[in-house]
């Protein structure tokens, strides 16, 4: 009883980095305990929404690693592929690949444990994988190497092939509760009140959008920039789509794909709001600085076309997260919205608000590396 309750100790306190997403941490919680674990892991979910922190924590259970000097990334028994890259090539899965970075994942998995007694392997967006890395990946999934487990993480499971995800145990995490978002960025990372709450309402869910919105200068005001950019095409026309479309889509590439995310990630949380206003739930609203615009798109839109515009905004988000150009979706994307054929289908020209302090910048002093926030790049080391 004292070895369970021990090990049960400190499967929670490994959970405790992880904000909401309580009935996955129940799950592997249990399986932990139980033994039950699956060597092939899926963890699905909105960008920024934990998954990749939900798997750390797992590893960090599974080999003991919470007093690891330097963190769980720093564990020899850990490979770690959450890069910045484009695409997961071949070379890093397979055996005899690698590089200056370390071991490829299955020369990784045929090392004999260091410290942890077992070996974890871990890929962000593991999306990102070629067909031939994803092909290999799999040979590794079905013959799995004893005392290893294999965690993917993606925001677009559909871009995996069907053989991988029916090998996989499969984990979904859904947006957490402004609610929490707020208590934790105001407790665990001392952000002023009215900031935690704006971005918290803005996150839609995701802990790491929350987080960057709070402590990244420049990154609140850069997303009411996107929104006011948005509402300024209203009336131009197919022109005057084309032109905006031109002025915000960020360049081809990771980070100008992330930045387009973000971008739309915005012009979703609008159209929801007026579709909330149009249905008589505005109290349901998150841009509440924005309620004038979002009464007369209400009023001027048929709620079927709001709902329409809705889900063309959501499709270019699955568009861009699939590799799609931001430009080509952005010029289909306001094409479709600004200038559809018929009067009650067009937006209305709205003024936008001017700012406010709760749309300001986060102070310089809450600025934070990107590593100490959720670094994306670490390999396992060699030895």
């Amino acid at each position: 009883m004292a070895i369970l309750h021990n090990l049960f100790s400190m499967v929670a306190s490994a959970f405790d980095t992880v904000i909401g997403h309580s009935p996955a941490v129940a799950a592997l919680r249990r399986q932990v305990t139980g033994s039950s674990l699956s060597h092939a892991l899926l963890i699905a979910g909105p960008d920024r929404v934990g998954k990749t922190t939900l798997a750390l924590a797992l590893a960090t259970t599974l080999l003991d690693a919470k007093n690891w000097p330097g963190g769980i990334r720093a564990h020899p028994d850990l490979w770690l592929e959450d890069s910045d890259a484009e695409r997961i090539g071949i070379a890093q899965v397979r055996n005899g690949g690698g590089g200056d970075d370390g071991p490829s994942l299955q020369d990784f998995l045929t090392l004999r444990p260091y410290a942890g007694g077992r070996r974890v392997a871990v890929v962000g967006r593991a999306d990102r994988l070629t067909m031939d890395a994803a092909n290999c990946l799999l040979k590794t999934i079905e013959e799995p190497p004893s005392e290893s487990h294999i965690v993917l993480c993606s925001a677009n499971p559909d871009g995996l092939p069907s053989t991988i995800l029916s090998r996989c145990q499969t984990l979904t995490l859904a947006p957490v509760a402004a609610g929490v978002l707020q208590a934790w960025l105001e407790q665990e990372h001392e952000i002023e009140a009215n900031l935690a709450a704006t971005a918290s309402a803005l996150a839609l869910g995701r802990p790491g959008r929350a987080l960057r919105l709070a402590i990244e200068p420049g990154a609140l005001g850069a997303e009411v920039d996107a929104l006011d950019g948005f509402l300024r095409t209203a009336g131009g026309g197919v022109g005057g789509a084309l032109q905006a479309a031109s002025a915000l889509a960020p360049p081809a590439g990771a980070e100008g794909r992330e930045r387009a995310l973000l971008q739309l990630g915005v012009w979703t949380a609008f159209l929801r709001d007026a579709v909330c206003v149009a249905e008589g739930v505005a109290d349901l609203v998150l841009w509440t600085a924005y309620r004038n615009a979002l009464e007369a798109w209400a009023q001027a839109l048929p709620k079927e076309r709001l709902i329409a515009m809705l889900g063309s905004t959501l499709a270019a988000v699955r568009d861009i997260a699939i590799n799609a150009q931001p430009r080509l979706c952005y010029e289909l994307l306001f094409l479709d919205l600004f200038a559809a054929i018929g009067d009650a289908n067009v937006p209305p020209v709205t003024v936008v608000p001017e700012r406010t302090a709760g749309m300001t910048a986060a102070p310089v002093g809450k600025l934070v590396s990107r590593a100490s926030m959720a670094p994306r790049k670490s390999r396992a080391r060699k030895r």
